[in-house]
């Protein structure tokens, strides 16, 4: 059992999202319309339940309403046999009369009879048999199986011996009949005068009840086992009904011919008999059936509608997931053009942020890699140019070293000075490898490059340095000042004819580094300072322009440090160098 707990969790854990979506919304989904199923089936339970206590209580209502007519007839039957004359009349009838007196006798007790069928209109006939079995009668038409089985009546009638006895006979369901002995009320003396059968058409009575349910249906009447009365019998079938007061919801389901009927029952003490209502299935539970059709189709409806919005839903999470990770592969194959061909969620949820964070770590990605291997190029490219116009470094500076050293033999100050100057800068050309150097270490370049300058220009060149004291540990990107130093003697001094003045000054404001570079030169006009700013003006020879040294100082520290040019003709250039405040040991 927890080797199966294990496999099954280790299964949903190795799940994709969309399947652990589906599944989880499914299985909260099942849980939700369990309840509303029971819920509903809740509510069905009690509506038979209201059904039941409803026709109950039609049922009990029509039985009591059928009982208050037995009864009144009942009444109407006790007045019969204590009526004085039907009592005088049968006791006469006993003794040796002409025909005239027994004449007289039947037309006065018809007479009695007949204004007692108009009491009860439910009555149909009144049958009244003397001790000798004569039969004096009023009303309508009688039944025929009651001369039928009138011995049976009778016998019924006297084992009451005066009470009433409501009988019902066998092949007619639609009559009952009220039989009771009349005993003789003269001096107490309580003599069999004879037998009072009363007809009385039950169907009638029950006809005139007030409906529950329109439709088909009837009332049933049985007594013990045997039912007596339906009011339809040719749907009810009685030999079908299989009626039982034992039902534990106090409601049974009886199937005749296929249909389903509902069926409820009442007992009552009057007379001992028990009361059916049996209705139609269809007609009672109609909406109820309409009802349960509907939930089923709204819960295959709402079923089918979650699955596609479940999936619906999970694509929309899962698949720009699987986009990131299908772009993640080819990144980790380093493609990032193919990476970046994806197309980025549009969305602006947790998904949709972490989509384009990624497209954005690419794109910073590859600028970086970019950026760094142009660095390099560019790097490589100043040293190279550096270099190119020396033809053998190593053997240039050997033989700069023999002339200084013949220089100094012959006591030429000035040629060995220059020599020392030049071998310098070749020295630093050659061994120089790193990026960045000191400001001291780059202004000792500027400086060497200036003193060999002299002796071409001497008093036309008019050079000033100035560094602040804390700043001379300050990293710079290598080669920056000296070619700036040559630009203003090639664009300025070369183009005057009296003294120039070149000025380099390096500072700190707040916590950046100032490298100033000025010179009182010819200047330039709008139109030229754009084209050297847009880098359309070329560098003349092989010097290093100033769009080199503006790249390798954003590359070096950023985007927003760089080279600023400005210019006025007739006025001079100056060109400043604005980058962080890194002291030599601060930089990393």
């Amino acid at each position: 059992m927890k080797n199966l707990k294990v496999l099954i969790s280790n299964k949903y854990k190795n799940l994709k999202i969309k399947y652990k979506l589906i599944l989880f919304i499914s299985i909260l989904l099942i849980v939700c319309l369990s309840f509303i199923i029971m819920g509903f089936q809740y509510a069905f339970n009690s509506y038979d339940e209201q059904i039941y206590r409803q026709s109950s209580q039609v049922l009990i209502m029509s039985s009591n309403r059928i009982e208050d007519e037995l009864k009144n007839i009942e009444e109407v039957t006790y007045k019969i046999l204590t009526d004085d004359v039907i009592q005088h009349a049968l006791i006469r009838s006993k003794q040796n009369l002409s025909k005239y007196e027994k004449y007289q006798i039947e037309q006065e007790v018809w007479e009695k009879l007949t204004s007692y069928i108009g009491a009860e209109r439910y009555i149909q006939s009144i049958h009244l048999f003397d001790h000798s079995g004569k039969e004096f009668r009023a009303g309508g038409v009688s039944s025929m199986i009651l001369y039928d089985q009138k011995e049976y009546v009778m016998k019924k009638a006297e084992d009451k011996n005066g009470s009433n006895s409501w009988i019902s006979l066998e092949d007619d369901e639609d009559t009952i009949f009220s039989a009771r002995q009349i005993k003789s009320y003269e001096n107490l003396s309580l003599e069999n005068l004879g037998t009072l059968i009363v007809e009385v058409k039950l169907k009638d009575i029950v006809k005139e009840l007030p409906r529950e349910w329109e439709g088909e249906g009837f009332i049933a009447i049985s007594k013990g086992e045997d039912i007596f009365f339906a009011e339809d019998t040719t749907l009810a079938n009685l030999d079908k009904l299989q009626l039982t007061t034992n039902s534990k919801q106090g409601y049974q389901i009886q199937s005749i011919y296929g249909r389903s009927f509902f069926v409820t029952h009442s007992k009552s003490p009057y007379a001992n008999w028990t009361y059916w209502n049996v209705l139609p299935f269809g007609t009672m539970f109609a909406k109820v059936t309409m009802i349960k059709f509907l939930v089923i189709f709204l819960f295959l409806t709402i079923s089918i509608s979650a699955i596609l919005l479940i999936i619906r839903f999970s694509e929309r999470i899962t698949n720009p997931i699987g986009n990131l990770v299908s772009a993640m592969k080819f990144v980790q194959k380093g493609d990032f053009k193919v990476a970046e061909s994806f197309t980025p969620s549009q969305y602006h949820d947790e998904v949709g942020i972490l989509h384009r964070n990624f497209f954005i770590m690419i794109e910073q990605i590859n600028d970086l890699i970019k950026e760094n291997y142009e660095k390099q190029l560019l790097i490589k490219d100043t040293e190279f140019k550096a270099l190119q116009s020396q033809i053998n470094p190593h053997f240039l500076y050997n033989t700069l070293e023999s002339i200084n050293w013949l220089a100094k033999v012959n006591q030429q100050q000035q040629i060995s000075k220059m020599v020392e100057s030049l071998g310098y800068l070749l020295r630093n050309a050659i061994s120089i490898k790193d990026d960045v150097i000191t400001v001291r270490e780059e202004m000792e370049m500027v400086e060497h490059y200036v003193t060999i300058q002299k002796f071409r220009f001497e008093e036309r060149l008019v050079f000033t340095l100035f560094i602040d004291e804390k700043v001379k540990d300050c990293m710079i990107p290598k080669l920056v000042l000296q070619p700036l130093v040559e630009n203003a003697i090639h664009y300025a001094l070369e183009m005057m004819v009296e003294p120039c003045e070149i000025r380099v000054t390096a500072f700190k404001e707040e916590d950046y580094l100032h490298l100033l570079v000025e010179d009182n030169g010819p200047g330039m006009d709008n139109q030229q300072l754009a084209q050297v700013k847009n880098g359309e003006m070329k560098t003349r020879g092989n010097g290093i322009g100033l769009q080199n040294i503006d790249a390798r100082i954003k590359f070096v520290f950023g985007q927003e440090y760089g080279l600023q040019l400005d210019s006025e003709l007739g006025k001079g250039t100056q060109v400043l160098i604005v980058i962080p405040y890194q002291m030599r040991w601060d930089y990393v």
